[in-house]
């Protein structure tokens, strides 16, 4: 092999690492913009796109039923609920979130549900979590919750630990898209499952 194939195929393969990385996410906002994969877009029972995705790092989780298990936000899609403490509305999240997950059928596998409390330890929740088999809670114990909460903050106006939204997030940790408090579960499910067909990572 001459040296200048090997120079031309020492660049070539960089290049082709990135494009394995954005082209899943690429895919995803022009699945989204340019066909008609979200019916009656911008109505309420419908989620958001959220452009560009936002990147999260990837975040060890707890299971407060189960503490063996060991799981890291990346790699599944994640619906993933922000707020101080589970309390009573964080718990109708929770079941919903379940709901949408039994939903998923053979694409549950694929996708895991996510809490982020800024107020509450994951371990103080095994009592209330013990119906809810392999809901997540992401550690806060060593990350910069303020810094992680203005992922969410899709505006300067925005409280996310207030607005009561879902949201989603890609395998790679891309924040995707935001459904409002009052979206109807299986619209929810309709687009994460046009997103899983849409995508193979994850």
């Amino acid at each position: 092999m001459s040296e200048e194939s090997s120079n031309k195929k020492s660049k070539i393969v960089p290049i082709l690492v990135i494009l394995a990385f954005i082209s899943p996410v690429l895919l995803s906002w022009m699945v989204f913009n340019y066909t008609d994969i979200v019916e009656k877009r911008g109505t309420s029972n419908h989620g958001d796109l959220v452009i560009p995705p936002r990147p999260i790092e990837d975040l060890a989780m707890i299971d407060p039923v189960n503490a063996d298990r060991k799981e890291s936000l990346h790699g599944k899609w994640s619906m993933l609920y922000v707020a101080d403490t589970c309390d009573a509305t964080c718990m109708e999240n929770v079941y919903r979130m379940r709901q949408i997950h039994m939903m998923m059928d053979k694409h549950s596998l694929r996708v895991q549900k996510v809490l982020f409390l800024t107020g509450q330890s994951a371990n103080a929740l095994s009592a209330e979590m013990a119906d809810y088999a392999g809901q997540q809670v992401i550690n806060t114990d060593l990350i910069n919750i303020d810094s992680l909460l203005d992922k969410f903050r899709l505006k300067s106006s925005d409280d996310p630990v207030t607005m009561h939204r879902l949201y989603i997030v890609d395998p790679l940790g891309n924040l995707m898209m935001k459904f409002e408090s009052d979206a109807n579960p299986r619209d929810i499910m309709s687009d994460l499952k046009k997103l899983l067909r849409a995508s193979r990572i994850g």
